[in-house]
């Protein structure tokens, strides 16, 4: 396995809930025998999520791209195989379970940078209590339900286009260009030509966010990523995302993913 993650493998769960029963979660990596596995099928539903890497999922006929983020939803005895696009060998969490109705979820979502930092720090803490198997407890399977209910909301969003609107994407597009640092929300509207107060008004209608949470998000994705695959220090990746002061860093990053960012990067590296 590579640093990121340690492996995961619960079999024979029996975690319910109304309507659904979860009866595997396994953390997997695409080894070479996976990248040639042939087209199978599985007796329950499934969900992936991609943590890292790319490659195509080939749904019967249908050849759907996945890389960090996606999703996908796989009914039972649908017929499926993975076909690896890039030399890094992808993450992905497999979650098997079975539902009193069809399922109804779409096939293909992608979860959001924040939903997604917060899985790997629910993987993690799942992977703590799963160094001693014999200690199984409610705890782990609140940690299982977690992750579920958050690949559950991204699945379950009926306008597949929300948090991508126009305004949304004229924000994201203004962090992009001007950089993190010396950025500010107010910043942000006065480079789009409108008061704070209107963009968050129009950026709440259209998302559910305000410029600042878009902010946040990006800053917290982007020093997830360096954290996870640089060896810059603490204050480097601080002053990266426009933070000079380390302690409020520390403590921003803790309030966002849950944990300090020492912890989190040694968690992530294994």
């Amino acid at each position: 396995m590579p640093n990121e993650f340690q492996p995961i493998l619960l079999e024979n769960l029996q975690i319910r809930w109304s309507g659904f029963r979860i009866r595997r979660i396994a953390l997997n990596q695409h080894m070479p025998r996976v990248e040639r596995l042939s087209e199978h099928v599985h007796r329950y539903c499934q969900a992936l999520l991609y943590l890292r890497g790319s490659g195509t999922q080939h749904l019967g006929d249908i050849a759907v791209p996945v890389g960090r983020g996606s999703i996908l939803v796989i009914p039972p005895e649908r017929a499926h195989r993975f076909e690896k696009t890039r030399a890094v060998r992808p993450i992905c969490l497999a979650i098997d379970f079975e539902t009193v109705e069809p399922v109804t979820w779409r096939e293909e979502s992608v979860l959001s940078a924040r939903d997604l930092a917060l899985v790997e720090r629910l993987l993690v803490d799942l992977h703590e209590r799963h160094l001693k198997p014999d200690d199984f407890s409610i705890q782990s399977a609140a940690l299982i339900l977690q992750i579920l209910a958050l690949v559950q909301s991204a699945v379950e969003e009926h306008d597949p286009r929300r948090g991508h609107g126009p305004v949304f994407v004229s924000v994201e597009k203004t962090i992009t260009r001007h950089g993190f640092a010396g950025i500010s929300p107010g910043l942000v509207a006065a480079r789009l030509g409108r008061t704070l107060d209107h963009l968050n008004r129009q950026l709440q209608e259209e998302c559910g966010m305000t410029v600042g949470a878009v902010l946040n998000r990006a800053r917290l994705e982007q020093s997830g990523r360096l954290l996870r695959t640089t060896a810059l220090s603490i204050s480097e990746v601080a002053s990266s995302i426009g933070m000079d002061d380390q302690n409020y860093f520390a403590r921003w990053f803790r309030r966002q993913s849950g944990q300090a960012p020492t912890r989190w990067r040694e968690a992530m590296r294994g």
